[in-house]
């Protein structure tokens, strides 16, 4: 928002017989609090969640993945803590498609506009904001259809919690490498992070005989959508504004650039292809047979007789 405020500096130079003299100058100048006032009172609630890389299990600053158990934790490498609740406003949801070799792809980007402060108590009375590549926004009011669909296969796991690439919301469709069908609430349940939970002594996919892991099963679900930012345009942007009738320097409100959940984010944690190892048994049947052949490895070449060969 912009403040007009007349000038009293007096024309000189050229401007004397360019510019009336009854003719004030308006000095332009911003007002951060009308700035945040006019995108709170347009914009909708979101909650932040600050991102920060995972130590979980580490030994060493360049390890990338903990060695051993699955971090249940993080979230693609990141710990997620809830920062606060703020009003901004979304702009620009992008609908060009990026062509590549494969096809298509939708990069869905759109713009955010954020005010200073969080939502607390009254008007500009919450904390300051600060972003980080790699944070996330959910939409706040739960009564906000905000739900998506999605498909993928899983590996059954009895002893811990069989985690999806989203946090789901609901299961609408699950079936096993056999074709047999389980239910929410009957067979499994969710638990408070999105992840599936087999009920103990109720139907479950169980091991599979020949590997002896668990099964392999699809799940369709739905989960709710979000949005990660993957760039700030000038994080530090100051300017010239007035408040209280009093011209300062200031530092301006954050504009960055984000994109959903399924461009930005992948769900798999920890060292998930190292299997359960109360699950992993020795069977010698699956191991690869020697040659039973001479490959004749130190031979540099093959000898042709010429006279085999016709003009």
């Amino acid at each position: 928002m912009l403040q007009l405020k007349m000038s009293k500096n007096k024309a000189r130079g050229p401007q004397a017989f360019t510019i009336p003299n009854t003719l004030q100058i308006p000095d332009v100048s911003f007002s951060l609090i009308n700035q945040d006032k006019f995108i709170t009172s347009q914009g909708i609630q979101f909650i932040h969640y600050k991102a920060i890389p995972s130590p979980i299990g580490l030994s060493d600053r360049g390890d990338y993945r903990r060695s051993n158990e699955l971090d249940v934790q993080s979230s693609n490498g990141y710990i997620y803590k809830e920062a606060g609740c703020l009003t901004a406003v979304m702009l620009g949801n992008g609908k060009t498609k990026e062509d590549l070799d494969g096809g298509f792809m939708d990069p869905s980007q759109t713009r955010i506009t954020l005010p200073r402060f969080y939502n607390e108590k009254e008007f500009a009375d919450g904390k300051r904001i600060y972003i980080a590549p790699g944070d996330k926004f959910y939409v706040k009011d739960k009564s906000i259809d905000t739900l998506v669909e999605n498909f993928q296969r899983m590996d059954f796991d009895p002893d811990r919690d069989n985690i999806a690439q989203f946090p789901i919301t609901c299961v609408e469709f699950l079936i096993d490498s056999r074709g047999v069908e389980y239910y929410q609430d009957r067979d499994f349940k969710l638990t408070k992070d999105g992840n599936i939970r087999w009920i103990p002594g109720q139907k479950n996919p169980g091991i599979d005989p020949d590997t002896g892991k668990g099964r392999i099963y699809s799940i369709r679900y739905q989960y709710e959508a979000h949005w990660y930012i993957v760039q700030i345009f000038n994080e530090v942007r100051i300017g010239n504004v007035t408040e209280g009738g009093v011209r300062k320097e200031a530092r301006m409100p954050y504009h960055v650039l984000a994109v959903r959940e399924y461009i930005y984010h992948n769900r798999q944690n920890g060292k998930e292809t190292q299997p359960n190892p109360k699950l992993v048994k020795e069977d010698r049947n699956r191991e690869t047979p020697e040659p039973n052949f001479d490959a004749m490895p130190n031979t540099p070449v093959i000898k042709v007789d010429m006279s085999d060969v016709e003009e």
